[in-house]
This record gives structure tokens, sequence and C-alpha cells, in this order.
């Protein structure tokens, strides 16, 4: 018995001396950050720079992989059909799985670059148009204002019609000259710096396309070393602990970021058909830039329909209030029928932590960030039901937790909830002053 006490005391020593020691590191570690912030954001921004292309190429593999899948299973029927042996069919499914990769890389490269095309050229020849003419486009709104206000105030709208917007621009050039300092040499710097810097990023774009497919083509093989790996770190309990949890994010971020696209895909399309029927200017930039910024969950409607309402406002202001009506409506069948019926309950958490989480991942990391943030703090969310469900177990108490909503507190003998006493309906008070009673005749 002796023995093993000591055996027990030494094991606990150990485990103390352990969490001491990763304690202290921590504390070292934080301590050593705070006072390194600036080199440590350096390296981060220096560590970001070179696996930038490793990154462009994981986003693109999480895209082109259900494409890749649907090729995929479709070609396997082919397989199966026309090859006999093992052999054959263990080369025909790695070529199946190369061909279904460059396959999903070319879907997905000619959907970027078709809305480039769309949206770039479009975009700069409305703004080149606008630029030209945009005295006579807010002349026009301002004489259509007057109409609608039967010349109430004709004084102040053609007095606001003679201030030029051409010549304010002007002005506020000579000011902007007179103020700021252009060195040419400095100009000629950052010009060759953003050239070579948007040299440097279409070449990651071209690596990122060939790690996405390799990234593809041996997908089991990472999935089957990150396993071997937890089950090596971990004891069997916590490794499925992991696996779990690791299991649910993909879930969350595949339920959401691909249920997103195929929502604002929906979306656009629905747009276009509807600035078509009303026809409205610019239909493919309009309904383009309503589909993408409805990407971005609950502020991304709002961020597309500001200037598309004020693009077609400028044009003609009948349409632009019509389409501003129209953009209401469909946000709200999107939010009320499509979304909840692609997206479903995909991340679990509920409209304020979508809120929060969309404001600190923009505020961090700006759009994408907003985008990221949601499934991120929803697997946190997920993590963090899920510890404390298994500590309120461990605790023989309810893991449900609607049984939480009226708990006043634990019974400790019984080890069980009270709950807190109905709400007895209030009696309206009494108010200050009497009413006048009025005799009847």
């Amino acid at each position: 018995m002796s023995e093993d006490n000591n055996k027990l005391e030494e094991r606990m020593f150990r485990k103390k001396l352990f969490g001491y020691v990763l304690a202290a590191f921590v504390v070292i570690s934080f301590y050593f950050l705070l006072r390194n912030s600036n080199d440590v954001l350096a390296a981060l921004a220096h560590l970001k720079t070179v696996l930038q292309p490793i990154l462009i190429g994981f986003v693109m593999a999480f895209l082109m992989n259900p494409m890749m899948v649907f090729f995929e299973k479709r070609f396997a029927i082919l397989i199966k059909k026309f090859c006999k042996t093992e052999d054959t069919i263990l080369k025909a499914n790695k070529a199946n799985r190369t061909v279904s990769s460059i396959i999903a890389l070319v879907i997905l490269s000619g959907i970027v670059i078709y809305i480039l095309q769309t949206v770039i050229p479009n975009l700069i020849n409305t703004v080149m148009f606008l630029a030209r003419h945009i005295d006579e486009q807010i002349a026009a709104v301002l004489d259509w204002c007057n109409m609608v206000t039967k010349g109430n105030y004709e004084d102040v709208l053609m007095k606001a019609k003679d201030n030029k917007i051409g010549d304010i621009m002007n002005q506020g050039l000579v000011l902007l000259r007179q103020y700021v300092d252009f060195d040419q040499s400095d100009m000629v710097i950052k010009i060759t710096t953003s050239v070579l810097s948007v040299g440097k990023f279409i070449t990651n774009i071209i690596i990122g396309m060939f790690v996405s497919v390799y990234v593809l083509m041996s997908k089991e093989l990472f999935k089957a070393q990150v396993k071997k790996m937890v089950c090596g770190i971990f004891a069997p309990k916590y490794a499925n602990i992991v696996l779990e949890i690791g299991r649910k994010s993909g879930e969350i971020f595949y339920g959401f970021i691909i249920g997103k696209i195929i929502d604002s895909v929906i979306i656009g399309l629905i747009c276009y058909a509807g600035c078509l029927m009303m026809k409205m200017p610019y239909p493919v930039l309009i309904s383009t830039i309503i589909g993408v910024t409805n990407i971005i969950p609950i502020f991304g409607p709002y961020i597309g329909a500001v200037p598309t309402v004020l693009l077609i406002f400028l044009t003609e202001p009948v349409k632009g209030i019509s389409f501003l009506i129209f953009i209401l409506i469909l946000q709200q069948i999107d939010g009320n029928l499509i979304g909840p019926k692609i997206l479903g309950d995909s991340t679990g958490i509920s409209s304020f932590w979508v809120l929060f989480a969309v404001v600190v991942g923009g505020g961090f990391f700006g759009v994408s960030g907003m985008i990221i943030a949601v499934p991120i703090v929803a697997i946190f969310y997920y993590i963090l039901g899920s510890v404390s469900s298994y500590l309120v177990k461990r605790r023989n108490l309810p893991e449900d937790t609607a049984d939480y909503t009226r708990m006043d507190y634990i019974d400790i003998e019984n080890n069980s909830l009270i709950l807190q006493p109905a709400e007895k309906v209030k009696k309206p008070k009494k108010l200050f002053f009497k009413l006048p009673k009025f005799k009847k005749k």
C-alpha cells in the first residue's frame, strides 16, 4: 500500500509540476508578446506575405471541392462500367480525381474572370460617363425634385442647380494642390511599388491554382495525417473530442460559406431578372454588385443597395426609388424564405451572435473578416456549449438550456434546480391624480 501511495503522490507531483511549468511558459510568452508587439506584428505580416500563395490555394480548394466531388461521382459511374480489373480501376480513380480537380479549377477561374470582365469595364464606363455628365445628371434630378414638389422649393433647387458640381470639384483640386506637396519622385516610387505588388499578387494566384489542385488530389491523405497526429498526441477519450470538433467545424464552414455563395448567386439572378423587367439601367453591373455584396451577412444587402440605388437615381430618379423598393422586398424574401431554405441552421447561433461576429470580424480583418467570422464564432459557440453541457452533466444537472430559463437556485440537498415562481399578473399602477367622475344624466 505504501508503494502505491508513493507512486500516486509522485504522479500528482509530476502533474502539478507540469501545470506550474505550463503556466509559467504562458505568462512569459504573453509578456514577451506585449513587450515586442510591433516586432511580432511585423513578423506575422511577413509570414502572411510568404504564405499568401498557399492560403490562396487552400481557399480555392475549399471553393472547388463541391464541384470536384460532383464531377468525380459522375465519372466514377463510367469507371465502374468500363473498368474491370482492380489495377485499371485504381489508375482510373487517380485520373478521375485529377481531371475533376482541373475541371473545378477551370469553372472557378471562369466565374471569377466573368465577374471581373462584367463588373470592371461596366464600372469604369459608368464612372467615366457620370464624370462627364455629372452636371447634367444632377440638374435633371433637381428638375424632377422641383416637379414633384410642385415648385414649392424652386428657389433653393435652382440655386443648387447653379452651383455646378464640376466647378466645385475643380476648386477642391486647386485647394488640394495648395496644401499637399506632390513629389514626383515619390509618386513614381509609389506607382512602381503598386505595379510590383499587383504583379506579385497575380503570381501568387497562379501558384495558388497549382496548390489548390494538389490539395484536392491529396485531401484524404492530409485528413489521415491529421487524424493520426491527433490520436498520437491525445488519449483516446480526448482524441474523439478533438476529431468531433474538427468534423463539426468542417460542417459549419461548408454549410455557411457554400450556402451563402449559392444564396448570393440566386439573389443576383433574381435581381438581374427584375432589372430587365423594370428596364433598369446597368442591369448586369447592378445585379452583380447586389449578388457579390449579399455574401456579407446582415450588412451586405445594404452595402450593395446604397451605390446601386444612387447610380440608378442619378440616371432616372423614379426608377431609383422603384429599385429601392424592389431591393427591400427582395432582401425580405431572401432573409425569410430563400436564405433559411438554403442555409438552414448551419451555424446554430442567434442573430445577436451573427451581428457580433460581423462587427468584430469586420473591425479586425475587413470584408473577409465579416464573412469568415460568423462560422468561427459558431464553432466557438458549439465548443463552449459542449463544454458547459459536459460540466453540468458531471454534476448530475440538466443539460437542456431551456431548463435554466426560470431557474432560481440549486437545491444542495437534492441537487436539483429550483424554479422561480410564476409571475403574477401585475395590476396597473394607480395614477398620481384622480380622473373626474361624470354623472349620467
